[in-house]
């Protein structure tokens, strides 16, 4: 008895992501540094997400900045290594990219900037962090229309964020002043106190001993 065999062809669409050039080192401590500390401000608003690296796709355009704020909610499972806009979701409220190379901050304020400018991101933020020198801050609204221009500080109004750069180091306050520590230099900050506190009773101590040690036989008796 002769058997047939039927051969089922099933096509299944997978999504092709460009891949991204190898990051540095100081690249990924830079971006990681930022990220934790947005995380820490906005933690008291569950409906924002910080995405790292996730491709941002929109009329047939894609890039992949650094740092992405979106504060409105929206299907968080249905999104993977490309959030498309406005499929997935609506634009980001706040973009940042950290340049370490003059390629890269060339790329940041040009294409990338018109992209963001085309996807109507609120708030576009540049760090160039070239290694061994002072960061300096580009800073642009998208929405209106505006292009990335060199700032002392930037106000991010709608994640109430205020950067500063301080050497090669980017610091982030609240609107009352207060800045905004990272996980990691959190716990640095602590170590210190610790370690300072440790020190001055360790201080006393030792002067406490020479005190004593200093006293006659009739004062000690």
């Amino acid at each position: 008895m002769a058997v047939t065999y039927e051969v089922v062809t099933e096509l299944v669409e997978v999504e092709e992501v460009p891949e991204k050039m190898p990051e540095s080192l100081w690249h990924s401590e830079q971006v990681d540094d930022l990220k934790g500390t947005l995380k820490v401000h906005l933690v008291s608003k569950p409906e924002a997400v910080v995405m790292r690296d996730i491709y941002l796709q929109h009329k047939g355009k894609r890039y992949a900045p650094d740092l992405s704020v979106i504060l409105s909610s929206f299907s968080r499972e249905q999104v993977g290594a490309t959030y498309r806009v406005p499929e997935d979701g609506p634009p980001p409220d706040v973009v940042i990219e950290v340049a370490v190379s003059p390629k890269s901050l060339g790329e940041a304020l040009s294409e990338k900037a018109d992209f963001y400018a085309e996807l109507q991101v609120k708030e576009y933020l540049v760090v160039e962090a070239f290694p061994e020198k002072p960061i300096r801050l580009w800073f642009a609204r998208p929405i209106s229309g505006e292009r990335p221009v060199p700032v002392s500080e930037a106000r991010l109004e709608t994640i109430g964020i205020l950067v500063r750069p301080e050497g090669q180091k980017v610091r982030l306050f609240d609107f009352q002043g207060n800045e905004i520590l990272s996980p990691s230099e959190a716990l640095e900050r602590e170590r210190a106190k610790r370690e300072e506190l440790e020190r001055k009773v360790a201080e006393l101590e030792r002067l406490l001993a020479q005190q004593e040690a200093a006293q006659t036989p009739s004062e000690q008796r």
